[in-house]
């Protein structure tokens, strides 16, 4: 009896959906931000008009696949933000799905953006998915 009650507990346990701590994402993500980003994009994410694009209330930080792919693939290519065209090359980065989640929470929730979550299990399929408009580098 006492067994099935710890094995009931434990299983009840498990089932729940653990919540993913987005806060938490966010401070791992400005470190990475800050190794990694601030050279070309700018302390707050203002880039550097008709060179490097600007993160701050960005029009192109809509789509998370896309983004994953930027990120760790690279981007090269015209692109449109916030009105302003881009033709530049940026070099994708060695990161762990935690990391590249990171980052990008951090980048989505700071400077007058708000995004939902990008969990280190989103990651993955992302790289997979087709998406429109994108030439990795």
């Amino acid at each position: 009896m006492k067994f099935t009650f710890i094995l009931f507990l434990v299983t009840l346990f498990l089932s729940f959906d653990q919540t993913f701590d987005l806060p938490a994402s966010i401070e791992r993500g400005k470190s990475i931000y800050e190794a990694q980003c601030i050279t070309c994009h700018m302390a707050e994410g203002e880039g550097l008009p008709g060179v490097f694009p600007p993160l701050a209330r960005a029009d192109y930080l809509t789509d998370k696949n896309r983004l994953v792919k930027v990120v760790l693939q690279g981007v090269r290519g015209e692109m449109k933000v916030n009105g302003t065209d881009y033709n530049g090359e940026m070099t994708g980065f060695m990161l762990s799905d935690q990391e590249t989640a990171d980052v990008l929470n951090y980048i989505c929730n700071t400077w007058g953006n708000k995004a939902e979550a990008i969990k280190p299990a989103d990651i993955q399929p992302a790289l997979k998915t087709v998406t429109k408009n994108y030439q990795p580098y």
